[in-house]
C-alpha cells in the first residue's frame, strides 16, 4: 500500500464557505445595518436641532481664537462654554454624545465581527 494523504473534498469546503458568507450577509443586512442607519438618523436629527438652538459658527470662531491665541485655555473654554449654556443645550450635547458613542460602538463591533469571521471561518474554508 502506498502512503496517501487524504485531503478534504474542495467542493465541500467551498460550499461551506459560500454558506458562511451568506449567513454573514444576512446578519449584516437584517441585524446590523438597520440599527446603525436608525442611530445615524437619530444623531442627524439631534445635530440639526442642536444647530437650531446653538449658534455653532460663533462657538467655533471663539474656540479657534482661543486655540490659536492660548492653546492651553481650550479646555477651560470648553468647560466654561458648556457650564454657561442653557439646560436644553446641555441635554442636547449629552444626547449627541451618547448617540455618537453608540454609533462608534456598533461600528467597532461590526468590524470586529467581520475580522473574527474572516479569520476563523472564511480563512479556513478558502485554504
Amino acid at each position: 500500500m502506498e502512503n496517501t494523504i487524504i485531503q478534504p473534498l474542495p467542493k465541500k469546503e467551498a460550499f461551506r464557505g459560500q454558506i458562511l458568507r451568506q449567513v454573514y450577509r444576512v446578519w449584516l443586512v437584517r441585524k446590523f445595518l438597520p440599527v446603525l442607519i436608525g442611530e445615524i438618523i437619530v444623531l442627524s436629527l439631534l445635530l440639526y436641532q442642536a444647530g437650531r438652538i446653538v449658534f455653532v459658527q460663533r462657538i467655533l470662531e471663539n474656540a479657534f481664537n482661543v486655540l490659536f491665541n492660548n492653546p492651553e485655555g481650550i479646555v477651560n473654554f470648553g468647560v466654561t462654554a458648556f457650564s454657561n449654556a442653557p439646560t436644553s443645550t446641555k441635554l442636547f450635547a449629552l444626547a449627541v454624545t451618547v448617540f455618537l458613542a453608540l454609533i462608534i460602538r456598533r461600528l467597532t463591533q461590526g468590524v470586529l465581527r467581520l475580522i473574527l469571521v474572516r479569520e476563523n471561518y472564511f480563512g479556513k474554508t478558502e485554504k
